[in-house]
């Protein structure tokens, strides 16, 4: 099955999504938002797959959302309108989470604001050195979202996840590892072996194994997450009216 806005590929038993739209550092656009949905379907399904691996075509792994394109759906003076999961169209936000096989986010550029949602929606994060992670949002008259509210504080702790938040200030990738964003941090030319390496240790379990073991640690997880999602929404449609995100 062929996606807009994103590439599918499977061998053996592992499958691979790249984001790509390299010319915006992979910006999620609504098209590639609903193909990760649509993949995250797919692969669930096929038992040949036990792994995934989520990576980003050329420079970056994902630059957040597309703004301009954001913007284009909204008429002048029209305010955008949010729902739970699927804020402004966007249904990827707990595909990942939600898929019945360990996911592998390989970092190799720029994971800012939706973009580092995404990464840290997967269950295990790799970075090239390369790799510059950020929750911008906040510079730019908006709060973070698409899950970052609840990802970031429970993977790192609320000072130093508050911290990001609040300065918009891009980290690298040693310090991603340091704070626990990501598990291990290689060279860029080495990121997607050492992604396979690890994927194909987790392929050689028992896949029944493998789902329960993830369906076990994400299902307490679940109501908060919704509910975190649903304040989001709310939150970001009164940032929209804003005249400081006017101006950002």
């Amino acid at each position: 099955m062929e996606y807009e806005d994103l590439l599918v590929e499977k061998k053996e038993n592992i499958a691979t999504i790249t984001l790509n739209v390299p010319e915006k550092l992979n910006a999620l656009t609504g098209k590639m938002s609903r193909s990760i949905k649509l993949a995250a379907d797919e692969i669930a399904e096929d038992n040949e797959i036990r792994v995934v691996i989520v990576t980003g075509a050329g420079r970056g792994f994902c630059s957040g959302a597309d703004v301009s394109a954001m913007q284009a759906r909204v008429a002048p003076g029209e305010v955008p309108r949010f729902n739970r999961i699927q804020h402004m169209g966007y249904p990827h936000a707990d595909a990942f989470p939600r898929l019945n096989k360990p996911v592998i986010a390989a970092v190799n550029g720029a994971c800012v604001g939706g973009g580092f949602s995404l990464a840290l929606s997967c269950d295990v994060r790799i970075a090239s050195e390369t790799a510059r992670f950020g929750a911008a949002q906040v510079a730019r008259g908006l709060i973070p979202d698409w899950g970052l509210t609840f990802y970031l504080p429970l993977l790192i702790g609320m000072s130093n996840a508050l911290q990001l938040m609040f300065t918009a200030e891009l980290i690298g990738a040693a310090e991603a590892e340091r704070l626990g964003i990501v598990s291990q941090v290689v060279a860029p030319d080495e990121l997607m072996n050492a992604t396979l390496e690890l994927a194909n240790k987790m392929a050689q379990n028992p896949p029944f194994s493998l789902e329960l073991t993830k369906k076990m640690v994400w299902r307490s997880l679940f109501d908060s997450l919704d509910r975190q999602m649903d304040l989001e929404g709310w939150a970001q449609q009164i940032c929209f009216l804003t005249e400081d995100h006017r101006k950002a």
